[in-house]
This record gives C-alpha cells, sequence and structure tokens, in this order.
C-alpha cells in the first residue's frame, strides 16, 4: 500500500458485541526500535471549551495499548470535513516557571500589604476554594439527568473519521521472517491445516471452521502447480487497520509476497489463465501480529479471501441469495432537484439502514467473497449481503465511510475514472477507500452506454482504460464492473448485449452488476456472471420500506430457489 494513512473510527453503542482485537507491540531488532516513534491518539471533545490532549502510547511500555483510543467527532460528516488529528505536545511546566519568576523577584520589587489586608488574604484563599467545590458539587448532582440526556447526544452514530498517520518502518526480525516463511512453505506443499493452525483468531473468524478454509484453499488452488514466490521487506505499521475486516491494531507488520503459478490446461478460462501468467497475484498483502509471544497471519497474501479470483473454464451450477444493494449519494446536504433527492439516502437514514441490518444479523461481503463462495464452495456468514456505491461520489468518501466503518461494514465502489476530483473523490481518496478495506470497481472511463458508445469513445476503451487506470493508481487487479445506467439491458439489442458479455470477460473482468430492472432480485447466479442483479435504494425511502423491500426481495427469491 502506497499511503500511510489509515481510517480509524469508534462506533457508539450502535456495535454490540464487537471488540477491538488488539495485540501486543511486535518485537524488532534493537536498533529498529530506536526508531520507534510515540504513537500520539487524540480523544476529541465536541464542545470548543475543551482542548484536545494528547494521550501518549510509548512502545516500550505495551501494556498501555492495551486500549486503542480512536478519535470520535459528534458532528455529521458534512458539518465536520475530514481531516488529520493534530498531536500536541503537552506542556507541563508552565506553572513551576511562573512561580519560580514570581519567587525571584526582589523584596522591593513587590508590593507591600497590610497586614490585617494579609490576613483576610489568607483566609479568603482558603475559603473561596471550599465554596467553589461545594458549588461544584452540587451542580453535578443537580444536573446528572441532563448530562445523561446529553452524553448520547454529543456522541451521535453519524461520527466523521480521522485520518491518523500511520508510522511505516522497514524493519528485520528472525522471528517474523521465521513465521512468514513457515506460512508459506505450507502453502507451497498445499498443506491447508498446517496453514489454518497459524491464522489469528480474527482471520480464523472469517470462515466457517477448519474444514471451510481446508475445503476452499483446495478448490481454489489444489490443481495449480506453485512455482515460487518472493516478498518485499519487511515493514511494521503502527496504527495499522486490518482491510478484511476494519479491525485496527496498535502495531503490525506487512509484506507483499508474489506467488507463481501455473495451471493445468482446461482448468481456467483463456483470460483468467493469461492473467496468471502475468502476475494475478503478484504483491498480495501479507500482515501479521504478534499475539502473546507468537505470531500470527492476519492477512494470508494469496491464500487470503480477497486474493484474486481464478475464473474456471466450466463454472459450477451454483445460485445464492444474496442481496446487493444499489447506492449513490449518501449525504445529508440539500438536494437541488428530483435526480438528485432519488440517489441521495441521508447520511442518517443510512446509518440508520445500517444499525437495522446490523441489528438482523447482517454482514457484508464485497465481491470476491461472494465469487469465492459461487466458484470455490466458500461458505459464507449468515445473513450475507453486499453494499455498492456507484459513480465515486466525493459523499462517499465523506459521509458513506464513516459510517461503514462505524458499523465494521465494508462495501465495493465503482469508480468513472474519467471524473476525478470537483464533486467526485480524488485519488488520494480513492486510495484511502481501498486502504480501509473497501473494494474499488470500474464504472467505465465516461459513465456512457457501452452497448452503443458515443462518438468519442468505444466499448474497448471504457472497459480497458478504466481497469488499467484503476489498477495503475492502486496497485491490485480490477476483477469487477458495474454497467452505466444499466445498458446494454435496457434499451440496446440483444446481438449488443452479446457483445459487452464478451468483452467484459475477454478483458479480464470477473463479474459485473446491474442496474436493477422493474423487479429486485437477490439471486446471484454462477452461470451468469456479468449479470448480478441489485437492491436500489432510493432517497426519502423510510426504513419500514427498506427493510420491506429487502424481506419481500429475499422471500420471493427463496421460494425461486426452493428454499422457502
Amino acid at each position: 500500500m502506497s499511503g500511510w494513512e489509515r481510517i480509524m473510527i469508534t462506533s457508539s453503542s450502535n456495535l454490540p458485541g464487537i471488540e477491538q482485537q488488539l495485540t501486543q507491540p511486535i518485537e524488532t531488532e534493537p536498533q529498529a526500535l530506536d526508531e520507534l516513534s510515540t504513537l500520539h491518539l487524540a480523544v476529541v471533545e465536541t464542545s470548543p471549551e475543551q482542548p484536545t490532549q494528547p494521550i501518549d502510547a510509548k512502545l516500550q511500555e505495551p501494556e498501555e495499548l492495551s486500549t486503542l483510543l480512536l478519535a470520535v467527532v459528534a458532528k455529521s460528516p458534512e458539518q465536520q470535513p475530514t481531516q488529520p488529528i493534530e498531536t500536541k505536545q503537552e506542556t507541563t511546566h508552565e506553572p513551576s516557571t511562573l512561580s519560580l519568576a514570581v519567587a525571584a523577584k526582589l523584596p522591593e520589587q513587590q508590593p507591600t500589604q497590610p497586614m490585617a489586608l494579609k490576613h483576610a488574604f489568607q483566609v479568603w484563599r482558603w475559603l473561596l476554594p471550599s465554596l467553589l467545590c461545594v458549588l461544584l458539587i452540587g451542580g453535578v448532582l443537580s444536573g446528572r439527568a441532563a448530562l445523561t440526556h446529553w452524553l448520547p447526544a454529543a456522541f451521535s452514530p453519524a461520527q466523521t473519521p480521522f485520518i491518523i498517520p500511520s508510522h511505516h518502518i522497514y524493519t528485520h526480525s528472525s522471528k517474523v521472517d521465521s513465521a512468514r516463511q513457515s506460512f508459506m512453505d505450507a502453502m507451497m506443499h498445499k498443506a491447508w491445516a498446517k496453514m489454518w493452525s497459524m491464522l489469528s483468531p480474527d482471520a480464523q473468524q472469517l470462515y466457517q471452521g477448519k474444514q471451510d478454509f481446508v475445503r476452499f484453499e483446495q478448490a481454489k488452488f489444489g490443481k495449480l502447480r506453485f512455482v515460487s514466490y518472493k516478498e518485499s521487506p519487511t515493514e511494521q505499521v503502527q496504527p495499522w487497520l486490518d482491510p478484511d475486516t476494519t479491525q485496527v491494531y496498535p502495531v503490525a507488520t506487512i509484506q507483499y509476497i508474489s506467488l507463481e503459478a501455473t495451471a493445468p490446461p482446461g482448468m481456467l478460462t483463456d483470460p483468467s489463465n493469461l492473467a496468471l501468467g502475468k502476475g494475478l497475484f503478484h504483491d498480495t498483502l501479507f500482515a501479521m501480529t504478534l499475539n502473546h509471544g507468537k505470531w500470527e497471519v492476519v492477512v494470508a497474501g494469496p491464500a487470503d479471501i480477497d486474493a484474486p479470483i481464478l475464473v474456471p473454464a466450466s463454472p459450477p451450477k451454483v445460485q445464492l441469495l444474496v442481496p446487493i444493494f444499489m447506492y449513490h449519494h449518501v449525504s445529508n446536504a440539500p438536494t437541488h432537484n428530483a435526480l438528485d433527492y432519488s440517489l441521495t439516502v441521508t447520511t442518517t437514514d443510512f446509518d440508520a439502514q445500517l444499525s437495522w441490518l446490523q441489528h438482523q444479523g447482517y454482514h457484508s461481503i464485497n465481491m470476491t467473497e461472494l465469487f469465492d463462495a459461487l466458484y470455490y464452495r466458500k461458505a459464507l456468514p449468515s445473513h450475507p449481503m453486499i453494499l455498492t456505491f456507484d459513480d465515486g461520489y466525493k459523499d462517499a468518501y465523506t459521509d458513506a465511510l464513516p459510517t461503514l466503518i462505524a458499523h465494521h461494514y465494508r462495501a465495493v465502489f465503482y469508480i468513472i475514472t474519467g471524473m476525478i476530483g470537483r464533486d467526485y473523490m480524488t485519488w488520494d481518496q480513492v486510495r484511502i477507500l481501498e486502504q480501509s478495506g473497501m473494494q474499488i470497481a470500474s464504472h467505465t472511463v465516461h459513465h456512457v452506454n457501452i452497448g452503443q458508445p458515443p462518438y468519442f469513445t468505444t466499448t474497448q476503451e471504457e472497459l480497458m482504460l478504466s481497469k488499467a487506470t484503476l489498477e495503475a493508481r492502486l496497485g491490485q487487479p480490477i476483477q469487477f464492473f458495474c454497467y452505466p445506467t444499466g445498458e446494454p439491458f435496457h434499451h440496446d439489442t440483444y446481438a449488443e448485449q452479446q457483445l459487452v458479455l464478451a468483452d467484459l470477460l475477454n478483458d479480464g473482468y470477473v463479474g459485473a452488476t446491474l442496474d436493477p430492472f422493474s423487479f429486485d432480485s437477490a439471486i446471484q447466479n454462477a452461470q451468469t456472471p456479468y449479470q448480478l442483479p441489485r437492491i436500489r435504494v432510493s432517497g426519502g425511502e423510510s426504513l419500514d420500506a427498506f427493510s420491506g423491500i429487502l424481506n419481500f426481495t429475499l422471500q420471493t427469491g427463496a421460494r425461486t430457489l426452493g428454499q422457502a
């Protein structure tokens, strides 16, 4: 990852039962420890009368890192722009300096008071603080109810994240190298059970047990021939956000592993086989944390659930009931016309929708995880769903992202590469989304009908250039696509639709999502990977309407699949 930033925010009471899994600081060689800086994390109070004070969490004192303090601002995203937390050095010597300065004055320079006034001053010097303490205690007792009502309002659900600089240093540790080598050697020998034993508890929770992990890895890689792998130098990052879960760790080690492999003839589609030969599994993220003196794998490089998809030449006949929600804008800002209103879900409503989904037990997955299940039979979590955002508007970063992370939900963002900046996200913001666990996918270059493109572009330019641009900017394979306005499946001919489907396959895309038709569907079919249906979420939609549409869609899909 090229950026040195991580999004870190806490959630309020919306996150029952979700705990930050923290690890101890990592062990490094003595020379590396000298380079470690003190980590300052600020707890920001909303009252302007309360100055922000940094809290030191020194690496030399690991017990102080047992709790990671993250910044929370109780303002809606549009009121509080995203900005870095400023850490300030506490000044602790000013009072004593002032006292010394006063004491240092010569006697003739200090005013002389009469003895009676001095005696009265000494009495009041003790009496006034006592009276103030009594008044303060009485005020606290009488105002307890008001304070109780104020706290929930002060820490409202809509929270803007602060971007906290992550400290990166290159380091070397024989224990880190040994743990990484053991894991990758196990992968090269396809010792899936041994790999499972080296995963952290957080990483293991992404699977439905050991058998699920072994079955998934065998289905995806069992027939491949692993040739070799190489790794980048080890970086120590503090703090670090796990992109698979959005959990934040005080410190982690990361590397980028490049795996070379070949597939037997007939196993993969030609485009997928070509991508494998060109380095599909190059620079995959590998991360470890130290837990009770043991190095554990948190992100598993080419073996991770977020590693690129290999497309089988003969896809299995699998259908899964997974709702994919379709959003555009998320903002509390006023809308100016009917179209903007229909495309804009308020930040308040969006937070309420995520809270409802979380209360109902829904788990967010991304497109890669969906195809892990469709192609390799990986078990999905209970109540899986996918959150998608079209176009890459600026409020996806300022409003949607903080709300997502507050709920520990991940999402997919479809970016129009020719529309960057101004009302849309900048490249830096897109990178921060990707580094925060969000998936980035293509939405063409110019947001045109790729079935009947205008004179200034072509279908191939819209598909290939947007893919290449995103890959160059992010350093990751882009395998998923979204049709602008749903075309060519609304008004174009069947022949034009088939040409677009063939182009997507040949250009290396794995799947694509549709604009909803006259009815919603949540049935995802491995036989039609480029026609994945979604459920539109419209502006002004009440929570009852949101939940009602979802439940009706799922009930209809269950009857269709014979699961009712």
